[in-house]
């Protein structure tokens, strides 16, 4: 064994330790975008509003402290004693209530509306700015004034006032304390930037190590490389589903226990978005252990796959130019696709390094194999494979008895359209072929020749070389 797959103890621990890194480099880069991308937290933040779930609660938490902080009894009875003083008491107490009660489908449609949106989307921006850069207050909607990070809603809570009819009071009655929500105190400061940095740190080098085992590993099996790129591809593949079985675990247990009955709905669905981003990310580890399964059915020494390395021999030695150029080529398209995030430029680079010096030792090795692949020989079995596909569709069954789907459909009652009883099955006489003639032996000698020089030219092996012969002799 240990002669005939070499290393096969440090293969197999680097390919546990590679799925391992997957896990943690799935995870980390998550957090990385997620949390500290600006961008990707104001379009997660605008997704979050525009749930239905959440909407509900933003409103009714928006609504709840507009009329905690705003007497609105008070102030329409103020509006109505101006017109007729009979009329301001008796009336102010309903129509607050009705007003209380409708406020709530107002901002909803205010929170609908894309310029509170758009509010939305900037208090989150400028929260997120401010605790990344930790520098000094910053924005309409957040600050670091004594030294906390706050996330501050109460602009979005007068523009839900305006909406109501009510933006006047807010500005004068809501004190600014009103919608503010800490996220970092100063004690907390020094170790969220501690966390910042080794986050993006993790995020990077558990990508790169996760591609540097599996070229470890790679190089350190060969003769069985085809089996390790197998291993590898099953590994990451049982990384990305146990991602998955985290992110759905941690949101069902999670949420009950952190959230009020009232709004677990709301939390759900906000885990859902948050945790969109990491779900993509398992997929795409997914896709490429996919890749990682072809590349490994490429290399094996499967039949089949033989004949698809003789028939990528003749591009990479015939043509390299061409082919390491449409090659290069999709590689340049792949690093411009990741050109946005330095991070993740540097792992496609990483990507692409491997994939070339994989495809460089792939050419050598099957021009090694097929050292006479040519455009004829690539002619030749695609002939072969075109005669053989022919003689599967002239051999395929021509008359086939279809059964009758009801019991009776004849004229009568308890017969068929022949006159036959219903029950009776109908059959069909398939008429008998003649033997087909054998041809003439000058046509068979002619055929053995021409099958003999195929077979010294390499075109045909020697099994299908018999079984070509005993064809042409009447044999099968």
């Amino acid at each position: 064994m240990t002669k005939e797959r070499p290393h096969l103890g440090w293969v197999r621990f680097i390919t546990i330790l590679a799925g391992f890194m997957t896990v943690l480099a799935i995870l980390s880069s998550w957090v990385d975008r997620q949390v500290f991308d600006t961008q990707e937290w104001g379009d997660t933040s605008l997704q979050l509003l525009q749930n239905q779930e959440i909407r509900d609660q933003v409103a009714t938490y928006a609504v709840d402290e507009l009329y905690a902080n705003v007497d609105v009894q008070g102030e329409l009875e103020k509006n109505l004693n101006n017109i007729n003083p009979d009329l301001g008491s008796a009336l102010a107490g309903p129509l607050a209530g009705a007003a209380r009660q409708g406020a709530d489908s107002l901002a909803q449609r205010a929170l609908s509306n894309d310029k509170v949106q758009s509010a939305w989307k900037s208090a989150n921006i400028a929260a997120h700015t401010t605790l990344i850069n930790i520098l000094e207050d910053k924005g309409t909607f957040t600050s670091t004034s004594g030294g906390e990070v706050e996330l501050q809603l109460q602009p979005l809570i007068i523009e839900i006032a305006d909406q109501v009819g009510l933006g006047d009071q807010a500005r004068d009655k809501i004190p600014d304390t009103v919608g503010n929500i800490k996220i970092v105190d100063s004690d907390q400061l020094a170790q969220v930037q501690q966390v910042a940095k080794l986050i993006h740190g993790l995020a990077l080098i558990t990508g790169l190590l996760t591609l540097l085992l599996i070229a470890l590993a790679v190089y350190l099996s060969p003769g069985y490389r085809w089996l390790t790129l197998l291993w590898m591809a099953v590994g990451l593949i049982l990384a990305a589903i146990i991602v998955l079985i985290i992110r759905s675990v941690v949101g069902n247990s999670l949420i009950p226990n952190l959230a009020d009955p009232d709004i677990q709905p709301a939390a759900q669905a906000a885990w859902g978005i948050i945790t969109e981003l990491l779900k993509s990310v398992a997929w795409t580890v997914i896709w490429f252990a996919f890749a990682l399964v072809v590349v490994a059915w490429v290399i094996s020494p499967v039949r089949a796959a033989g004949k698809v390395r003789e028939f990528l021999a003749v591009p990479f030695g015939e043509y390299p130019g061409l082919t390491f150029g449409l090659l290069g080529l999709v590689a340049f398209i792949f690093l411009i696709m990741g050109a946005g995030d330095g991070r993740e430029f540097i792992i496609r680079l990483m990507v692409v390094v491997m994939a070339g010096a994989g495809f460089w030792f792939f050419r050598r090795q099957i021009l090694l194999e097929y050292p006479d692949a040519d455009v004829a020989r690539l002619r030749a079995f695609g002939e072969r494979t075109r005669d053989r596909a022919r003689e599967a569709w002239a051999g395929r069954p021509k008359s086939l008895s279809m059964p009758k789907i009801g019991g009776k459909s004849g004229t009568g009652p308890g017969s068929d359209v022949a006159g036959k009883p219903a029950g009776e099955a109908e059959t069909t006489v398939i008429p008998t072929q003649p033997p087909a003639a054998a041809p003439p032996a000058a046509g068979r000698l002619d055929q053995l020749e021409q099958l003999g020089r195929l077979r010294d030219a390499g075109v045909l092996d020697d099994e299908e070389f018999a079984a070509e012969k005993k064809r042409i002799l009447g044999g099968g």
